[in-house]
């Protein structure tokens, strides 16, 4: 899906994408959370032209502070799906990384946690969000700002096995200063200091922008883009 997808930012406004904007807004303007004051056209149609409902249905967002609701560990992973099984709540636990702290939890899934997550880990959060995504897995696109900043690297790159071969059939948009993930991206997006610098390929971004190979040199990682 991402091979075939174009999209064409038009800026109406020296505030937006042609000027400033963060990172995770762009991911926004994507999940029409946001509306940017310019045209966003997708594969020649107008995203602000889209039943924004309908556009949302297809989309599953994890942010880099996911909200947790005050409700069972179960429950929030059911958020895009309430009639999911316990199997397969169970199962996108797994995908998650999960497992291991809801076996040791004496009611698993039925443990309650609090609103904005009081009482698990900021990495805990992020991996029900992930969990959540996973679960409800038609939904096309998958919107990701920085869906795993607090992980450790070792677990990240073990979720990053799991999560890849499920990236395919999906438009995948992620903000992210891991680079290691460039070696499973499309196409690249560099933003410095909010201004949007370069598009293109990992590999030919890797081969011509001298920002993107300072980018590098300077946060690490994303070697695979070189190959």
């Amino acid at each position: 899906m991402a091979n075939q997808l174009q999209f064409i930012w038009v800026s109406k406004s020296r505030d937006h994408w042609g000027k400033r904007i963060r990172e995770n807004d762009a991911v926004e303007y994507f999940s029409r959370f946001l509306t940017p004051a310019g045209d966003l056209d997708l594969n020649g149609v107008l995203l602000d032209t889209f039943n924004q409902a309908d556009w949302q249905q297809q989309v599953s967002y994890i942010p880099q502070a996911p909200y947790i609701f005050a409700d069972t560990i179960g429950a929030n992973l059911s958020f895009y799906h309430p009639n999911a099984t316990s199997e397969q709540i169970q199962q996108a636990a797994k995908l998650a990384g999960l497992a291991p702290f809801i076996a040791a939890l004496p009611k698993g899934l039925d443990t309650n946690i609090g609103a904005g997550g009081r009482g698990i880990s900021g990495g805990q959060a992020q991996r029900i969000a992930l969990g959540r995504t996973l679960l409800d897995a038609k939904r096309a696109v998958w919107l990701f700002d920085e869906p795993t900043a607090h992980l450790d690297i070792e677990t990240e790159l073990a979720l990053k096995q799991t999560m890849t071969p499920l990236f395919e059939h999906h438009l995948v948009i992620m903000a992210t200063h891991r680079l290691h993930w460039l070696s499973v991206m499309d196409l690249v997006l560099v933003m410095d200091h909010g201004h949007l610098v370069d598009v293109g390929t990992p590999q030919a971004l890797a081969q011509h922008s001298q920002i993107f190979q300072t980018l590098v040199q300077t946060l690490g990682g994303g070697s695979d883009a070189k190959e």
